[in-house]
């Protein structure tokens, strides 16, 4: 059985000179990371989104993806990186 949790991901872009400048977003309700690497995309590749970012391109080669737990403390703990969804 599969279970929803949130999930950082971040996403490479790079500037017109080169350098990569990553974006990290929180996405909450998925199952599992393909997922929310797709909820992920989607939000970047909003307008709104995009022109805030000043419509820099997208590395397809440079995810990060993280999962989101709580302790019983309530302090927020990420997984180690996993592989992105190809």
């Amino acid at each position: 059985m599969a279970t929803e949790c949130s999930w950082l991901v971040g996403l490479g872009f790079r500037t017109p000179c080169g350098r990569l400048v990553r974006h990290f977003y929180v996405v909450d309700g998925m199952t599992d990371l393909e997922q929310a690497h797709g909820a992920a995309l989607e939000r970047a590749n909003d307008p709104g989104e995009r022109a805030v970012r000043g419509n820099l391109r997208l590395d397809d080669g440079c995810v990060e993806m993280r999962r989101m737990s709580r302790d019983l403390l309530g302090s927020w703990r990420l997984s180690v990186p996993s592989p992105c969804p190809a």
